[in-house]
Protein backbone atom coordinates (compact mmCIF):
# COMPACT_ATOMS: atom_id res chain seq x y z
CA UNK A 1 0.00 0.00 0.00
CA UNK A 2 1.19 3.77 -0.96
CA UNK A 3 -0.25 6.86 -0.09
CA UNK A 4 0.07 9.66 -2.74
CA UNK A 5 -0.96 13.43 -3.61
CA UNK A 6 -4.40 13.20 -6.28
CA UNK A 7 -3.94 14.25 -9.30
CA UNK A 8 -6.36 15.03 -12.10
CA UNK A 9 -6.36 11.38 -13.18
CA UNK A 10 -8.07 10.67 -9.65
CA UNK A 11 -11.26 12.67 -10.51
CA UNK A 12 -13.54 9.93 -11.53
CA UNK A 13 -12.38 8.20 -8.23
CA UNK A 14 -13.04 11.08 -6.52
CA UNK A 15 -16.34 11.54 -7.94
CA UNK A 16 -17.33 7.98 -7.84
CA UNK A 17 -16.81 8.10 -4.22
CA UNK A 18 -18.79 11.06 -3.39
CA UNK A 19 -21.91 9.85 -5.50
CA UNK A 20 -21.38 6.61 -3.29
CA UNK A 21 -20.53 8.02 0.09
CA UNK A 22 -23.70 10.43 -0.77
CA UNK A 23 -26.17 7.17 -1.59
CA UNK A 24 -25.12 5.27 1.53
CA UNK A 25 -27.81 5.32 4.40
CA UNK A 26 -24.96 5.27 7.01
CA UNK A 27 -24.69 9.08 6.85
CA UNK A 28 -28.45 9.93 7.22
CA UNK A 29 -30.62 11.59 5.40
CA UNK A 30 -28.56 14.83 4.41
CA UNK A 31 -29.60 14.38 0.86
CA UNK A 32 -28.18 17.17 -1.21
CA UNK A 33 -28.48 17.50 -5.14
CA UNK A 34 -24.74 16.77 -5.98
CA UNK A 35 -23.48 18.70 -9.25
CA UNK A 36 -20.77 17.31 -10.93
CA UNK A 37 -19.61 20.97 -12.73
CA UNK A 38 -19.17 21.82 -8.82
CA UNK A 39 -17.62 18.88 -8.03
CA UNK A 40 -14.54 19.00 -10.51
CA UNK A 41 -14.16 22.38 -9.91
CA UNK A 42 -13.67 22.04 -6.15
CA UNK A 43 -11.42 18.91 -7.27
CA UNK A 44 -9.63 20.94 -9.34
CA UNK A 45 -9.01 23.84 -6.73
CA UNK A 46 -7.87 21.51 -4.20
CA UNK A 47 -5.33 19.38 -6.01
CA UNK A 48 -3.96 23.50 -6.94
CA UNK A 49 -3.05 24.27 -3.68
CA UNK A 50 -6.55 25.13 -2.03
CA UNK A 51 -6.25 21.63 0.31
CA UNK A 52 -4.70 18.60 0.45
CA UNK A 53 -6.17 15.56 -1.75
CA UNK A 54 -4.47 11.91 -0.96
CA UNK A 55 -4.61 8.41 -2.28
CA UNK A 56 -4.11 5.45 -1.07
CA UNK A 57 -3.86 2.82 -3.49
CA UNK A 58 -2.46 -0.47 -3.57
CA UNK A 59 -2.18 -0.99 -7.80
CA UNK A 60 -5.28 0.73 -8.20
CA UNK A 61 -6.68 3.66 -5.57
CA UNK A 62 -8.69 1.91 -2.37
CA UNK A 63 -9.30 4.83 -0.42
CA UNK A 64 -9.05 8.99 -0.34
CA UNK A 65 -8.60 11.73 2.06
CA UNK A 66 -9.59 15.32 1.46
CA UNK A 67 -9.40 18.74 3.58
CA UNK A 68 -10.28 21.87 2.12
CA UNK A 69 -8.58 25.37 3.25
CA UNK A 70 -11.46 27.79 4.40
CA UNK A 71 -11.01 30.80 6.09
CA UNK A 72 -12.58 30.72 9.39
CA UNK A 73 -16.43 31.94 9.49
CA UNK A 74 -15.28 34.24 12.43
CA UNK A 75 -11.80 35.35 11.68
CA UNK A 76 -11.55 35.70 7.49
CA UNK A 77 -7.56 36.10 8.13
CA UNK A 78 -7.23 32.99 9.82
CA UNK A 79 -7.32 29.89 7.22
CA UNK A 80 -7.98 26.54 8.52
CA UNK A 81 -8.03 23.56 6.69
CA UNK A 82 -10.97 21.49 7.09
CA UNK A 83 -10.77 17.68 5.92
CA UNK A 84 -14.18 16.79 4.25
CA UNK A 85 -13.81 13.09 2.72
CA UNK A 86 -12.19 10.29 4.60
CA UNK A 87 -12.81 6.75 2.78
CA UNK A 88 -11.73 3.49 2.62
CA UNK A 89 -13.26 0.87 0.57
CA UNK A 90 -15.23 -1.62 2.29
CA UNK A 91 -12.80 -4.29 1.58
CA UNK A 92 -9.71 -2.81 2.98
CA UNK A 93 -11.38 -1.54 5.99
CA UNK A 94 -9.43 -3.50 8.83
CA UNK A 95 -5.88 -2.74 6.84
CA UNK A 96 -3.80 0.10 7.70
CA UNK A 97 -5.32 2.26 4.97
CA UNK A 98 -6.77 4.71 6.80
CA UNK A 99 -4.62 4.91 9.64
CA UNK A 100 -1.84 5.55 6.62
CA UNK A 101 -4.32 8.38 5.08
CA UNK A 102 -5.17 9.91 8.39
CA UNK A 103 -1.12 9.93 9.69
CA UNK A 104 -0.09 11.59 6.49
CA UNK A 105 -3.01 14.33 6.28
CA UNK A 106 -1.93 15.25 9.91
CA UNK A 107 1.74 15.71 8.69
CA UNK A 108 1.53 17.78 5.64
CA UNK A 109 -1.35 20.37 7.88
CA UNK A 110 1.40 20.08 10.32
CA UNK A 111 3.92 21.28 7.77
CA UNK A 112 1.36 23.88 6.12
CA UNK A 113 0.87 25.34 9.41
CA UNK A 114 4.99 25.56 10.16
CA UNK A 115 5.07 27.51 6.63
CA UNK A 116 1.79 29.89 8.22
CA UNK A 117 -0.21 28.70 5.06
CA UNK A 118 -2.92 27.42 7.90
CA UNK A 119 -3.21 28.30 11.53
CA UNK A 120 -5.30 25.03 12.59
CA UNK A 121 -6.64 21.76 10.67
CA UNK A 122 -9.85 19.87 11.61
CA UNK A 123 -10.91 16.16 11.28
CA UNK A 124 -14.56 15.26 10.54
CA UNK A 125 -16.22 11.94 11.68
CA UNK A 126 -19.67 10.27 9.92
CA UNK A 127 -21.46 8.25 11.91
CA UNK A 128 -19.76 5.38 10.41
CA UNK A 129 -16.74 6.42 11.64
CA UNK A 130 -18.00 7.36 15.07
CA UNK A 131 -15.62 4.91 16.88
CA UNK A 132 -12.74 6.26 16.00
CA UNK A 133 -10.75 7.91 18.17
CA UNK A 134 -8.92 10.74 16.63
CA UNK A 135 -7.67 12.28 20.07
CA UNK A 136 -4.87 9.91 19.32
CA UNK A 137 -3.85 11.34 16.27
CA UNK A 138 -3.79 14.58 18.52
CA UNK A 139 -7.17 16.05 17.85
CA UNK A 140 -9.59 17.32 20.65
CA UNK A 141 -13.44 17.02 19.99
CA UNK A 142 -15.18 20.55 20.13
CA UNK A 143 -18.23 19.87 17.83
CA UNK A 144 -20.74 17.98 17.03
CA UNK A 145 -23.11 18.68 14.41
CA UNK A 146 -26.79 17.82 14.47
CA UNK A 147 -29.25 17.29 11.07
CA UNK A 148 -32.85 18.05 11.38
CA UNK A 149 -34.92 15.37 9.89
CA UNK A 150 -37.93 17.74 8.82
Amino acid sequence: MIIRAANKFDLPYYTHLVHKIHTMAEIGTYNVPLDDTYLNSLFSTIIHGGGIALVVEESQPIGMMIGVISPNIWSPQTLVMHQILLFVDEEFRNTRAAHMLITEYIDMCNDLVQQKRISYHTISATKTMFDVDFTRFGYDWIEKTWLSVE
